[in-house]
């Protein structure tokens, strides 16, 4: 679950704007999305004052080499719709690069932050990328799923029934995103969006450190609501998505379970999860769910085996 921005091996909270259902590799969840602006900068700093950290075993040698010495620098940041900022990358380049060197690695981290998802995406696959290159995208580039407007019943279908599985877990959170779907006006719906976020956190109450807890709330301030939820939570069982439920929501048109016949999805359904359920039972829990099936009923006709 991505809870900020990360710097280092510390996790920053900044205030979010709204809870949204975002789309990851293998998983969707509801996430609290942030606003935020990238910048980029270059100029010419003393060397001692940008090379390693102070308790670096490299600082005495490297201000022994670099002393009295120039260096030109280039460094990214994020600002936060606080005022609150995050280094992103600083290059430091050589004693003797030039001005015309630095204004190339301007362009080149300019043309970084400007790319697509699809960019990114296609840069991790030219090196070893960890779990923390492929969080920094998604943080990044998340994908939101929003209510269609027109078009696809199939779509449509999706998105509610992705909601009514979330619920599961974060039912007033889930409320809240359908009054901010439904809301007359911008000004109603950035009113239930900033609640969502408060609610959110109250309701994923077992899931956060203390440490957590204390940076999240000198960000997002919660009210006596917020509260009373929070401690509510932590005296009840943990809730836990049922599995089957998630895995029909997530995968139901990229997996094509749409076009399956009964018994195939009950075993497409065991394959995935590990949990066994019958042809009926299935049948009925996907309509609840609202998931809508265009195989028609009985068995495969022979011609399509």
């Amino acid at each position: 679950m991505r809870l900020g921005a990360w710097r280092r091996n510390d996790v920053i909270v900044p205030p979010f704007a709204c809870v949204s259902l975002v789309e990851c590799r293998e998983r969707v969840e509801l996430t609290p999305l942030y606003w935020y602006r990238e910048f980029v900068a270059y100029g010419k700093f003393d060397a001692t004052a940008v090379g390693p950290a102070l308790k670096s075993p490299l600082r005495p040698s490297f201000d022994a080499l670099m002393a009295s010495k120039s260096v030109w620098v280039v460094t990214a940041w994020r600002r936060f719709e606080d005022g609150r900022e995050e280094d992103l990358r600083t290059h430091c380049l050589g004693a003797g690069s030039t001005e015309a060197d630095a204004k190339k690695t301007l362009s080149d981290e300019l043309r970084f932050l400007s790319g697509s998802r699809e960019d990114s995406e296609g840069l991790l696959g030219c090196f070893a990328a960890t779990d923390e290159d492929r969080a920094y995208v998604e943080t990044r580039f998340p994908s939101v799923i929003r209510p269609p407007e027109s078009g696809s019943i199939d779509e449509q279908d999706r998105y509610q029934s992705l909601l009514r599985v979330m619920a599961g877990l974060q039912p007033k959170t889930v409320e809240l995103i359908y009054k901010a779907d439904t809301a007359p006006d911008t000004r109603s719906r950035e009113a239930f969006e900033k609640r969502a976020v408060e609610i959110f956190f109250a309701e994923l109450a077992h899931f956060w450190t203390d440490d957590l807890v204390k940076r999240w709330l000198q960000s997002n301030p919660m009210g006596i609501e917020g509260v009373r939820l929070f401690g509510r939570v932590l005296d009840r069982p943990k809730l836990k998505l049922d599995a089957i439920d998630y895995e029909l929501a997530l995968n139901w048109l990229k997996r094509k379970y749409n076009l399956l016949t009964a018994a195939e999805l009950s075993h497409a359904v065991y394959k995935a999860t590990g949990k066994r359920i019958k042809p009926t039972a299935l049948k009925k829990r996907r309509e609840r769910m609202g998931l809508t099936t265009k195989r028609p009923p009985g068995p495969r006709p022979r011609s399509e085996g």
